[in-house]
């Protein structure tokens, strides 16, 4: 960390898909898993913003994820995280991301990046409950997103798979969402 050394040292390059992803986008998804769940509609935000601390050597982002009843309003899921980016070439590289959902579940995902998608997966025992989680227990997930910096809006698909200790990895979530222009996302950041 000394000033003069770092002076050599090149400063990495922004990151093209944090360019696309930060910002707060919306939309409507469809849900279901069966044979537990039958095909639902919900809306979907997503915020993801700069996390503290942010910097070159740390580049660190928070999201947070909001679902609702498309029809009623009503509050389905939530959760929060972070996204961690470890560039390993200009336009790729390795992603962790961490989520807390608000049904006590955790999640340590890891996988890879490119400049305009992200896969990830629990690895390595990447899934911890709370004491008094319902059954049937999750036991993998899968993030998938993939951006359309090309449309404007601009898109994005979201989709979330899962496997349970009854049911092997299926698709749970999917969601279509637009990013909001910088002069709209006030509102949508506003309260619940």
């Amino acid at each position: 960390d000394d000033p003069l050394l770092l002076q050599g040292i090149a400063r990495r390059k922004s990151l093209e898909i944090m360019e696309h992803l930060e910002g707060t986008w919306v939309g409507d998804g469809v849900g279901e898993y069966a044979p537990h769940l039958s095909k639902f509609p919900f809306e979907h935000t997503l915020i993801i913003e700069k996390a503290v601390p942010h910097n070159s050597r740390k580049m660190h982002w928070a999201y947070r994820s909001i679902a609702k009843h498309k029809e009623t309003k009503e509050g389905l899921h939530m959760e929060t995280g972070f996204l961690r980016f470890f560039p390993e070439a200009i336009d790729h590289g390795k992603l962790e991301m961490t989520c807390t959902s608000s049904n006590g579940l955790s999640e340590v995902n890891e996988g890879t990046y490119t400049q305009d998608s992200f896969d990830v997966w629990t690895r390595y025992n990447g899934i911890t409950r709370a004491q008094h989680a319902t059954r049937p227990f999750v036991t993998e997930v899968r993030r998938i997103c993939e951006i359309r910096p090309q449309n404007e809006p601009m898109s994005m698909e979201y989709r979330v798979e899962m496997a349970t200790e009854r049911t092997a990895m299926q698709p749970h979530l999917l969601s279509r969402l637009r990013k909001l222009p910088a002069e709209q996302r006030q509102i949508a950041d506003g309260p619940e």
